[in-house]
């Protein structure tokens, strides 16, 4: 594979737009990431039920919203590794999310230069003065990686009980980072 010299880029890892034209196989990796149970837990979902071509007509509308940016994680092969996105983005900040699917990677420092390399192009090419994120308490292999990447912890003011739950976690479980600009550029 030939990995292109205008993708984003950071030590180990180069980040695939999904605007680019994605392989079957990375589809494929891509989809696996989100039916694999233990993933699923980590990223406070369900494992994924519906068909391959029903997730890619979801993931291209949702790139086609234009409130979102997506790419695949490539290792030094060009191999896929997972997906990390920008979303919720304004003209000023964006949420960063991630997700390393590649089980036997975990731990290597893919996850940090990952987020690395989207910061550099949220910071440098779209201009975006914060990036701001959300992870599980428990989940301290995330924080530490994100942590390297220059984020930090912020406080979060006490949410009011929600009326209704829908499955989702209650936010007392999530721990807030954030990394502004100023922060990226000194880091």
């Amino acid at each position: 594979m030939t990995l292109s010299n205008t993708w984003p880029r950071h030590g180990k890892v180069t980040l695939k737009p999904f605007t680019e034209t994605l392989t079957e196989t990375e589809w494929r990796r891509f989809y696996e990431c989100f039916r694999d149970p233990e993933i699923a837990e980590w990223n406070g979902s369900r494992p994924l039920k519906m068909p391959l071509w029903l997730f890619k007509r979801v993931v291209m509308g949702e790139v086609s919203r234009g409130d979102r940016m997506g790419f695949g994680i490539l290792d030094e092969k060009g191999e896929w590794l997972g997906t990390v996105e920008l979303y919720e983005m304004t003209r000023t900040e964006a949420t960063l999310g991630i997700l390393i699917g590649a089980k036997n990677r975990w731990g290597q420092g893919y996850g940090t230069d990952a987020v690395k390399a989207v910061l550099e192009y949220a910071f440098c090419t779209l201009r975006l003065q914060k990036v701001k994120l959300r992870t599980y308490k428990h989940n301290l292999r995330a924080q530490r990686a994100f942590e390297k990447a220059g984020f930090r912890h912020v406080p979060t003011p006490p949410a009011p009980t929600p009326r209704f739950n829908f499955g989702l976690a209650p936010k007392s479980e999530f721990v807030p980072m954030e990394i502004t600009r100023e922060d990226w550029e000194c880091f």
